[in-house]
């Protein structure tokens, strides 16, 4: 008996249930973390994408600003987009930037999300023929290969993403 007992105190180790009951804790609490880190990454995904929205804001705001002030009246708003309206559009398509003004064009970086689509409105003065007044109505901001498909929209200050 004694030899038996000096064997089991000389042995090393973690027995097999010491081991899955620490696998089982592990489990667990992997349970638990990984939605929520999933989750932190959809929201950081998504602030980066407000980011991005805002910074065609910014710059639609300043080619209008800049138009405006450069010409001491309101500018028509054909004049602000070469496809002729009040809204500005663009794209990234396959990394390539596409912007209808050239105001904003210069402004706008590289590191927009490839393939992103996004709808600028500028706001009239309610003439016969729109004249922009250099104020920014809305921006539509459109990620159609994120997963799920992002449009934000930024207007009168507010920003909602769907």
């Amino acid at each position: 008996m004694e030899l038996i007992n000096k064997i089991r105190k000389s042995r090393k180790g973690f027995t097999l249930v010491e081991i899955i009951v620490v696998l089982i804790i592990l489990a667990v609490l992997a349970a638990f973390t990984i939605p929520t880190m999933i989750g932190f990454v959809n929201d950081a995904r998504d602030k980066a994408h407000i980011a991005e929205a805002r910074e065609i804001y910014v710059a639609a705001q300043a080619a209008t600003t800049e138009a405006v002030a450069s010409s001491k009246a309101a500018v028509p708003a054909a004049d602000l987009n070469e496809g002729g309206s009040n809204s500005l559009s663009g794209n990234n398509t396959g990394g390539t930037l596409a912007v209808t003004n050239k105001g904003m064009r210069k402004m706008l970086g590289d590191d927009l999300s490839e393939d992103a689509e996004w709808v600028v409105v500028v706001e009239d003065d309610g003439a016969t023929t729109p004249a922009a007044t250099g104020k920014v109505k809305s921006v539509t901001y459109t990620i159609p290969n994120s997963d799920p498909e992002r449009t934000i929209i930024i207007e009168d200050g507010e920003t909602t993403i769907s």
